[in-house]
């Protein structure tokens, strides 16, 4: 029978390095955050501007339509809900729109032809939705999604529900986030945090550095009479157009000791916040603060790209499905977002210059360059050949 041989002897030093490695010591953990709190940050200037920023650039002329009818049914009747799922669907991690056929039963299926003439289309933010039922059996093709919403004390059939969720939870989580999305607040909780903590402690430091103090002759002798109230409102009356903070009042007597706090690079450590929040958004920090790129052109350029590639991604991941979904339900064919949308005047000018300098080569050659110039969004139907038509006999 084997037996162990144990010395007795500990390695100390190896111990205490461990004990204080970074990597052992510290783990991830994740919270889903309150509703409250996500309704919060919606309203707080830098959540406000990141979620108008992602939405406007996403959905603001960047549709592409091969029918012009569509395009006019589109911008009158779903544009603006559209876009309000979008920014719920950032903050809350869902946004919903509601086909809301007026004199149907909501909890049935919708209809096989949906009357859009008695349609309406409501949009509710991800903190008002909630699973009335949903599937758990996994050969049903809802497994694991909500088949009847619940919404203000309304019950939904999910077929009239169009769900613009953010981005996926772990199947396991799906209950806790209501089997919606998660909130793009919640991935960037910490730096918003971070970023205010910054903020908060640079007023706080401008206060402390201009408060003044003044020497009172019987201070203590006062205050203990409980005669204070007057001299208090003296100096409050002194101060009061003085500025950022209150003054201090001391016994003549006493002694005090001036420690001025200052915060070295404060400029670099705010910048360094705003810049952990443009990597987890993928806006660059010029864009996100609204200022022009410093440095080389080429800078700017690639900040462009980056923010070009962020709505895009965006867009394929988050907005394209929903969007189709909807017009699908209502009998209309699918539609796709064009190419190349965050550029200058000059990049659009120049892209476009191309385009048709390609087309002129396909026509040279016979090839229809109509359809290539509908598909870069630089055709325009011919409102002449609608109303008399293409042929010669016409």
């Amino acid at each position: 029978m084997a037996h162990s041989f144990i010395d007795g002897i500990v390695s100390l030093y190896n111990s205490l390095t461990n004990e204080r490695n970074p990597a052992s010591t510290n783990t991830f953990q994740a919270s889903r955050i309150a509703d409250s709190e996500m309704r919060a940050l919606m309203l707080s200037g830098i959540g406000n501007r990141i979620i108008t920023l992602i939405t406007s650039t996403s959905l603001n002329k960047t549709i592409q339509f091969d029918d012009k009818n569509l395009e006019t049914f589109y911008n009158q009747r779903l544009a603006k809900a559209v876009k309000r799922a979008s920014k719920f669907q950032l903050a809350f991690g869902r946004g919903v729109i509601v086909i809301n056929e007026k004199g149907k039963d909501l909890s049935k299926p919708i209809s096989s032809q949906v009357n859009i003439q008695n349609t309406k289309f409501d949009v509710f933010s991800g903190d008002m939705v909630y699973p009335l039922d949903y599937g758990t059996n996994l050969t049903e093709d809802r497994y694991y999604q909500i088949k009847a919403y619940g919404i203000r004390g309304y019950e939904f059939h999910h077929s009239r529900i169009i769900d613009f969720n953010f981005v996926e939870p772990a199947e396991l989580d799906k209950p806790q986030y209501r089997f919606g999305g998660v909130s793009l607040f919640e991935l960037i909780r910490a730096q918003l945090i971070n970023d205010g903590i910054i903020e908060r402690a640079g007023a706080s430091i401008i206060e402390k550095n201009s408060t003044l103090f003044y020497s009172v002759n019987g201070l203590k002798d006062t205050m203990q009479a409980g005669q204070e109230s007057e001299l208090v409102k003296y100096f409050s009356a002194l101060e009061g157009g003085r500025g950022i903070s209150g003054a201090g009042l001391l016994d003549a007597e006493d002694s005090v000791t001036v420690v001025n706090q200052t915060l070295a690079d404060y400029d670099k450590v705010a910048e360094h916040s705003l810049r952990r929040i443009t990597m987890v958004t993928g806006i660059p920090l010029s864009i996100l603060v609204g200022e022009s790129s410093k440095g080389l052109n080429s800078k700017a350029d690639s900040e462009r790209q980056s923010f070009s590639e962020t709505v895009t991604n965006h867009q394929s991941e988050y907005l394209i499905d929903p969007i189709n979904e909807l017009l699908q339900a209502l009998g209309k064919e699918p539609i796709k977002f064009k190419d190349n949308q965050v550029q200058t005047p000059n990049e659009k000018v120049k892209f476009e210059g191309i385009i048709i300098e390609n087309a002129l080569k396909l026509a040279s050659i016979g090839e229809d360059f109509s359809a290539y110039l509908n598909e870069y969004g630089i055709g325009q139907e011919d409102d002449f050949d609608k109303v008399f038509g293409t042929d010669e006999n016409s």
